[in-house]
């Protein structure tokens, strides 16, 4: 029987687009996947970001924390029995670098999996700079790679099935080996909000970044990857539409 692990991308809460991570959650609910992997950079963590930072916005943690967790709470809701899987981002990296730089005596007090209740949620965590590795597919928030050719990279680096975020582009990259079944690439977009960007021209992000979730379905030792656009505030999973 066919086991399907679904990839949510880049959500960077409190600034995501709110339809769109609500049809991806219509998406979860539906499909009941066996597990859901949460890519990394659910939250972003503006409050203790090194750049600078828009004085408009409410540069608050605690803020931020709290609505995080009101979505993943959502999330526990619609996932019923899968096993979830939280990767820590860059941007959850923030606060330990943040503490080590401007507040080491406080460095251990917290963390992303206390904050956000990972061991609570009975959630596995990976933190940032490590891996998560299922069957022939290793899941990875980045390694190092950005940019138009951050897909060609991270393959040539993972050496096998990869799956990623960071980028905020999509796409599926097939290698073959003679004599081997080869291998994929996957980064899986991101559910970001377009209008609330202050670091990217919003024309180049809607040209370059893709809203949309990836899945990946394993079957006996084999593994097979899939991205799931939000085109025109719509979505189509395996023939069923959803919408925004």
């Amino acid at each position: 029987m066919n086991k399907k692990v679904f990839i949510i991308p880049d959500v960077h809460v409190p600034y995501h687009d709110k339809k769109a991570w609500s049809l991806c959650l219509d998406v979860v609910k539906d499909l009941q996947p066996d597990t859901v992997v949460i890519i990394g950079d659910f939250a972003d963590f503006y409050a203790v970001s090194s750049f600078d930072k828009d004085p408009s916005r409410r540069l608050n943690l605690k803020y931020e924390v709290t609505c995080v967790n009101d979505e993943l709470d959502k999330l526990c809701q619609v996932a019923g029995n899968s096993q979830v899987i939280f990767l820590e981002g860059n941007h959850e990296d923030r606060l330990r670098r943040y503490l080590w730089k401007k507040a080491p005596e406080l460095y251990g007090l917290t963390s992303t999996e206390e904050l956000f209740k990972i061991g609570e949620r009975g959630w596995k965590f990976i933190k940032y700079g490590d891996f998560y590795k299922r069957g022939r597919v290793t899941y990875v928030h980045d390694l190092g790679k950005s940019g138009v050719y951050a897909l060609y990279g991270t393959l040539d680096l993972a050496g096998g099935n990869v799956v990623f975020g960071h980028t905020h582009r999509a796409g599926i990259l097939y290698r073959g080996h003679h004599g081997s079944q080869g291998h994929f690439g996957l980064n899986v977009g991101w559910l970001g909000d377009f209008r609330k960007l202050d670091y990217k021209h919003r024309i180049v992000a809607e040209r370059e970044w893709r809203l949309g979730f990836g899945l990946v379905e394993e079957t006996g030792n084999l593994a097979f990857a899939h991205f799931f656009p939000i085109l025109g505030g719509r979505c189509q999973v395996f023939g069923k539409e959803f919408k925004l």
